[in-house]
């Protein structure tokens, strides 16, 4: 009886006509039938027995032993193991979503078709500031804008708006719906302050560059069209060629502040292994010579270095932010004021400093004044020269060497421009064989 169904009923069947044939034998052939369906009957008890207790716990294997049992509870038995796997394989793609849900930058949130958040991920509690309370309540009333509103409503024709960020920072978050089925609505939203920043800056930059460019190329163009004029003699036309150089090389050192400007930002930053010493105080008796053709003896300028101290970096762009330090001091210096360039060791790291005589900078512009083109509104600003990028070029020389420009300054009473470099970056130089080279460093 435990082979199939089929020989379960053949094998009821022969106990039948078995107990049969002994009751007719025995002159009591109904009586041997019951007997015979007792049995089976008392059998097929004791498998449904069986049966109830796997029901309880279908996760065990069935214990039934007749093949009319067995089979469909095997057959039960593997599409509950299939359920489950498959309920696993959706529990656990479940899980993956959600995780993937809340590791989204952008805020994500849920509503019905009354407009109530129904879910929200955690970039959606952080940039629009919701909680377990907005649960089941409109997002207009958490978020009251009219054009939200108009979103929500289906108003906005690319159902995509720009809003106000709720709190106290002043942030900007596109707002986008878009439809999940036909009756809940995702609403995303991202930060864009940094990228309508970038933007602007951009424009700014496009502006600035378009007008520094404009006025030497002016100047160049009216002059061009002086030298026309056939009737100049040679003493006049070499007095115009003359004013052609200004406004060209004002020209050529706007664009080669730009290509450095460029590389600094595209190029990757050096691994420190990958460094070479810097003889830094080679280098500042260099700047000094050049600062000093700069100035033209108006200034008093002033080295002071440890000859001994040295520096992990890249020689040509330390010198490029060095000398656009000096320079800006110079530019901005009184006649007869003094600039002191000093390189010394601290606690923290090797020390470049630049401090000056000249009219400082109030404090609401400290924070500003390395953007590109960015020029304090004092008297005197434009005629100083310049390509206002030079600080710009300082600031990403130094990130580049893990470093950064602090300012220290007040109007009227100059300033002190100075960078810290990591201590690891520091490296000790041998002075044998150097002692011309660092003459007149230590005044």
């Amino acid at each position: 009886m435990d082979e199939s169904p089929g020989k379960s009923l053949i094998a009821l069947a022969v106990l039948l006509v078995g107990a049969g044939l002994i009751g007719w034998a025995l002159g009591h052939v109904a009586l041997c039938l019951l007997a015979a369906l007792a049995i089976w009957l008392v059998f097929q008890g004791l498998e449904f027995r069986r049966f109830w207790r796997w029901a309880r716990r279908p996760l065990s294997r069935p214990s039934n032993r007749s093949a009319l049992w067995r089979a469909p509870t095997e057959r039960l038995f593997r599409a509950l193991g299939q359920s489950r796997i498959r309920s696993r394989n959706l529990l656990e793609r479940l899980d993956r979503m959600r995780v993937i849900n809340q590791a989204l930058p952008d805020a994500a949130i849920l509503i019905n078709p009354a407009g109530q958040v129904t879910l929200y991920n955690e970039a959606a509690a952080r940039l629009m500031e919701l909680g377990p309370d907005n649960l089941g309540r409109n997002l207009v009333g958490h978020i009251r804008h009219p054009q939200l509103i108009a979103l929500l409503e289906g108003k906005v024709p690319e159902n995509l708006i720009e809003i106000p960020a709720p709190g106290p920072l002043d942030r900007r978050l596109e707002v986008r719906r878009i439809r999940i089925d036909r009756n809940d609505w995702l609403i995303l939203a991202r930060d864009v302050t940094q990228l309508n920043r970038l933007l602007t800056m951009r424009q700014d930059f496009v502006a600035n560059v378009s007008h520094e460019l404009r006025t030497p190329l002016t100047v160049i163009i009216g002059y061009l069209e002086a030298l026309e004029d056939q009737t100049l003699d040679q003493d006049t036309v070499q007095q115009v060629v003359q004013k052609l150089y200004s406004p060209a090389h004002r020209m050529k050192a706007l664009v080669d502040d730009l290509l450095l400007l460029t590389r600094l930002e595209s190029s990757p930053v050096p691994m420190l292994s990958d460094l070479d010493p810097v003889n830094v105080p080679r280098l500042l008796r260099q700047l000094k010579t050049e600062a000093e053709q700069l100035s033209n003896g108006r200034h008093d300028i002033r080295i002071e270095a440890d000859a001994e101290l040295g520096l992990l970096g890249i020689d040509t762009e330390l010198h490029s932010a060095f000398i656009n330090l000096i320079t800006n001091a110079i530019r901005y210096s009184p006649n007869g004021g003094q600039i002191w360039v000093r390189w010394y060791k601290t606690a923290r790291g090797p020390c470049f400093e630049v401090q000056d005589e000249g009219v400082g900078i109030a404090p609401e512009h400290l924070t500003r004044i390395t953007e590109r083109f960015y020029r304090v509104d004092f008297g005197g600003a434009r005629v100083r020269g310049g390509t206002g990028l030079g600080l710009a070029i300082v600031k990403h020389v130094l990130k580049r060497h893990d470093s950064a420009l602090q300012v220290q300054s007040e109007p009227g009473a100059g300033s002190r421009f100075y960078t810290i470099f990591p201590a690891q970056r520091a490296c000790s130089l041998s002075t044998a064989g150097h002692e011309d080279d660092l003459t007149d460093y230590h005044h």
